[in-house]
């Protein structure tokens, strides 16, 4: 099973409010819609199902299946219920539209690529995004993590992750 953060869990990350055991904690910082359950538990030490229960309890984390179907008609269409929509059914474009990128979209697509490129080397980067209130706080991480990606990865690797981030 795939987990994601829900925006009251995006917010916890700094609130501490809800979880305070460390643990599970670090088990909701790595949740990213990309690992699956299995590889989350091998990451993490000292966390079980049960924490995964807890998190979902507490509205912290969903999971990525059943927030396909809260997507839009034509993005759940293109995956099926029990996958992850993909980032290009995803319809933010920016520079390409007036309309805005939305948060939430903005938010996944970053995590996405600091999880897929940078690994654990982006933890910092995961909680800046975390951090972020709106996708103008976010603009300035997205600028660092295709920085970090380009020092680490080169400049097509860079331009790859800039396609993937805004669709151009």
């Amino acid at each position: 099973m795939i987990w994601i953060k829900t925006d009251t869990g995006r917010a916890e990350i700094s609130s501490r409010a809800l979880v305070p055991e460390r643990a599970r904690r670090n088990l909701l910082l790595l949740i990213d819609g990309v690992r699956s359950q299995e590889s989350l538990l091998n990451s993490v030490t000292g966390v079980g199902l049960s924490d995964f229960d807890q998190l979902n309890r507490l509205g912290l984390i969903a999971s990525a299946s059943i927030s396909a179907l809260s997507a839009t008609p034509s993005a759940t269409a293109a995956a099926p219920v029990s996958a992850p929509v993909p980032l290009q059914a995803l319809d933010i474009v920016i520079g390409k539209t007036a309309e805005p990128p939305r948060y939430a979209q903005f938010t996944a697509r970053l995590t996405q690529l600091i999880s897929s490129e940078l690994g654990l080397r982006g933890l910092l980067l995961t909680l800046a995004v975390e951090k972020a209130a709106d996708v103008r706080e976010l603009e300035p991480v997205a600028g660092r993590v295709l920085a970090e990606i380009a020092r680490r990865k080169g400049d097509a690797s860079a331009s790859n992750a800039r396609r993937t981030l805004y669709g151009v």
